[in-house]
C-alpha cells in the first residue's frame, strides 16, 4: 500500500501543476486514475484481511482511513476523517515491543506522512468552499464599462 499511495500522491501533484483538461496531458489522468484505483484496491484487501497479531490493527485501521480519506465526497468530511489521526492516536500506533512492532511503527510513521500529504493535495479541498463572498478581506472587483464599437 505505502508504495502505491506514494505513487498515487505523485501523480495527483503532476497534476495540480498540468490543464487536466488539455487533451495533451490526458495519459497523466489516466495514470492517476490507474493509481487511485490500485491504491483503493490495496487498501480494501488490507481492510478485509484478518488479523493475525495484535500488530495488524494499526495497519489495518491505518487502510481503512486512507481508504475513506480518498474516496471522501467533501472537504469537510476529509477534514473529520484526518483529524481522526491526532484525536484518536491510540488507534493508529503500534505499542507492543519486539522487531515486529519496531517494523510496524516504520510502516505506521511512513503511511501517516503520506495521508498529511494527502491532505495537502489541492483535489481534497472544494474550491466552493474556499469562496467566501463575505470575506472582509477581499478586495472589491472593479467594473470598468467600455462602449462597444
Amino acid at each position: 500500500l505505502i508504495p502505491a499511495l506514494s505513487g498515487y500522491i505523485e501523480y495527483e501533484r503532476d497534476l495540480e501543476h498540468a490543464d487536466c483538461f488539455d487533451p495533451a496531458f490526458a495519459d497523466w489522468t489516466k495514470d492517476a486514475e490507474r493509481a487511485r484505483a490500485t491504491v483503493l484496491d490495496l487498501a480494501g484487501g488490507m481492510t478485509s484481511a484478518p488479523v493475525v497479531r495484535r500488530e495488524d490493527l494499526p495497519l489495518k485501521r491505518s487502510a481503512m482511513l486512507v481508504h475513506a480519506l480518498i474516496e471522501s465526497a467533501s472537504e469537510a468530511s476529509f477534514t473529520s476523517l484526518h483529524r481522526l489521526l491526532g484525536s484518536h492516536a491510540e488507534l493508529f500506533g503500534c505499542f507492543e515491543a519486539g522487531v515486529i512492532a519496531a517494523r510496524v511503527r516504520q510502516m505506521l510513521e511512513t503511511c501517516h506522512g503520506q495521508i498529511a500529504a494527502l491532505a495537502d493535495l489541492g483535489e481534497f479541498n472544494d474550491p466552493v468552499a474556499a469562496w467566501d463572498e463575505a470575506a472582509p478581506d477581499r478586495e472589491p472587483i472593479e467594473l470598468t464599462a467600455v462602449p462597444a464599437l
